[in-house]
């Protein structure tokens, strides 16, 4: 089986969970597994992952992969083919067959045969590469320890906002109150939290969790365990409304290794000089920065690889890192924010618990990272729209 990142998929936890089931489809059906990334808008695979498990065999010829019958002997798995793969066939190879049960036993046992399969990939497949492999365990240690200095669990918060908008039909045309993520990130800490740890007080800190610790900064930590957040919008970790809603616990970024920058902060680290005359109606054309303000869209990840000219296009392909008129400068900066999107993923996959929008891919991905058991019941994954438990049929749901 080989799996084809698509150029006009541009979403990387969607590919994820694609490349998952489609792992650990082939792994039950004794298949060798192949990734083709030779027109994946991210870059190259072994960017991000260490290289594939090694599968004895050399890939097929491009002119003997098709995308169906299923039982063809090189099947090609990608977003435009998933209806064929993961279709009503699928949905009925992995439906129980037993009698007895309820419909909602049915659907219970159906996506837990799936979710197998999602974390066979996972487990096998989600490997970071280099320095952020370094980064992420060192991080996770570090959140480790003040864990268990305070007796209070770590619980992240993965917000996504851009062009995705929650399930909710009151808030299809907007997003989620900030509130909703919080207070469910406040019932899941107490939830979590071991019943002989005291409940938060000065008088508790200054008794001995400070003594415990390493400074005033630990010390804030014992007393408030800080809320972890990932997301899309850079603006989102000092945005007043968290803030409010999230006190007295304070936020941290999951991880600080690669940050997206708004437009107000590079115009504070770099003001950009107009050339229009102060008070001036004529422009001709205005310098200024340009930051990710909003979140992920995909037409403002792709036009940081804007089409270059033909020989352009060669002399960066002669460079290397360039592909499809992508400059290797601009290549680079897409893998920084896929890069910078596994590292948020992988530090809260690892933590006590997670507060999430089941919309969001990411969320979802985080469902596997976390094992079946922590989300079942929503024991320390939390969905907090529209009520539903995880799924995933292959295809976007």
């Amino acid at each position: 089986m080989t799996f084809s990142m698509t150029p006009d998929d541009v979403s990387f936890g969607k590919t994820l969970l694609m490349l998952w089931m489609s792992y650990g489809l082939a792994k039950k059906e004794g298949r060798a597994f192949f990734v083709d990334d030779s027109q994946w808008p991210y870059g190259s695979y072994t960017s991000y992952f260490t290289p594939l498990p090694s599968t004895g065999c050399t890939p097929p010829p491009a002119n003997h992969i098709v995308p169906c019958p299923h039982s063809a002997k090189h099947l090609i798995v990608s977003a435009a083919t998933a209806q064929w793969t993961f279709g009503p066939n699928f949905a009925a190879e992995f439906a129980t067959s037993r009698h007895g049960l309820t419909e909602r036993s049915r659907q219970h046992n159906q996506r837990h045969r799936i979710y197998d399969l999602a974390r066979t990939g996972y487990e096998d497949l989600f490997h970071l590469f280099g320095d952020d492999a370094k980064y992420t365990s060192q991080r996770t240690h570090e959140l480790q320890v003040l864990s268990e200095i305070s007796g209070r669990p770590t619980v992240g918060m993965q917000i996504r906002r851009g062009d995705l908008h929650p399930l909710e039909y009151e808030y299809s045309r907007d997003y989620l109150p900030l509130e909703r993520y919080t207070a469910a990130a406040h019932r899941l800490q107490h939830k979590l939290t071991p019943a002989t740890t005291p409940p938060f007080s000065p008088s508790n800190l200054e008794s001995g969790s400070k003594s415990k610790s390493t400074g005033d900064a630990d010390a804030d930590e014992n007393q408030h365990p800080t809320l972890l957040l990932a997301s899309d919008d850079p603006s989102l970790p000092t945005h007043p409304d968290l803030l409010l809603a999230a006190a007295p616990h304070p936020i941290s970024p999951a991880q600080t290794r690669i940050l997206l920058a708004t437009k107000a902060a590079l115009d504070a680290s770099a003001p950009a000089t107009p050339i229009r005359a102060p008070g001036s109606a004529y422009v001709k054309h205005v310098d200024e920065n340009a930051g990710w303000d909003g979140g992920f869209y995909p037409s403002l990840f792709s036009s940081l690889g804007g089409v270059v000219p033909a020989a352009s296009a060669a002399a960066a392909a002669t460079q290397g890192g360039g592909r499809d008129g992508v400059s290797p400068q601009v290549m680079r900066l897409r893998e920084l924010i896929g890069r910078g999107y596994l590292l948020d993923l992988a530090v809260l996959g690892a933590s006590d618990g997670v507060v999430c929008a089941v919309g969001s891919a990411g969320c979802r991905v985080l469902g596997v990272m976390m094992g079946w058991e922590a989300v079942e019941g929503g024991r320390r994954w939390v969905n907090v729209d529209d009520g539903r438990g995880w799924s995933w049929d292959g295809k976007g749901r």
